[in-house]
Parts: C-alpha cells; structure tokens; sequence
C-alpha cells in the first residue's frame, strides 16, 4: 500500500508540476502581445518583426508586413488605445493557440485586429502566427 501512495504523490507532484508551469503560458501570451501593441503604438517596426513565427511570413515578406503595418498609422494617425474585445485559449494536438480580439482605436478610426500566438507542444517559445485587420468591412 505505501508503494501505491508514493506513487501517487510522485505523479501527484509531477503532474502538478506541469499544470503550474502551463497556468503562466497564457500570461506570457498576453505578455507576447502587450508587448507588440506598445511596439506597434511606437512604430518601432525592429521590436514587432522577431514577435512573428517563421510560417507568418510564408506568404508574403517581412518588408511587405512591415509596410502595411506602416500604411495603418499613414491612414488612421498614431494608435491611441487598445482594448481587449475577447480571449480564448484553443488547445490543439500540436499545441496551444491563443486568440485574442483587440479595438485598436487611432486618431482617426477603430480597427479591429484578431491576433493569434501559438506554442508548439514541447517548445517554450511563444510567436505570433496570425494577424487580421478590419476596419468597417474590408480586411486591411
């Protein structure tokens, strides 16, 4: 019987282990993605370009990103606010997705963006992967 309990704590603690070190991921993607809007409210593109995974960029460059994120504060003036509209956290047999939907409020105008940070199973590294801008019907 005492082999049975040490073995339940044992996975007890292991599994605990592991629950603690995943209950900061969503943190850390809501870090992740603080951390771009600050780069992006301050149009330092060098900050934002490393937040994206490789596969972002698969079908369109780096300089063609970078330009249309460029484009939204040469059509909407500097970003102003960024307001949380909605977050889930979509685990998946590949791993975990984190989307989240912003109102990106600029000087003239409200652009809604939807924004996806993925973490690879067995891989701490956090990246974006998706990101989509609307402004009233049309995707930007």
């Amino acid at each position: 019987m005492k082999r049975y309990l040490g073995c339940f704590a044992l996975c007890s603690i292991l599994l605990l282990g592991g629950c603690l070190d995943e209950a900061n991921r969503p943190e850390d993607a809501a870090k992740l993605v603080e951390k771009m809007h600050s780069a992006i409210q301050a149009q330092d593109w060098d900050a934002v370009m490393p937040l994206y995974g490789e596969k972002f960029f698969a079908e369109q460059s780096r300089q063609e990103w970078r330009d249309k994120l460029d484009s939204l504060h040469k059509r909407f003036g500097a970003l102003q606010k960024v307001k949380l509209v909605f977050d889930q956290k979509d685990p998946r047999l590949g791993g975990d997705f984190y989307v989240y939907g912003f109102k990106l409020m600029f000087e003239r105008g409200v652009v809604h963006e939807t924004l996806t940070v993925f973490e690879k199973n067995g891989e701490k590294k956090l990246a974006v992967t998706g990101q989509l801008f609307k402004f009233k019907d049309d995707v930007l």
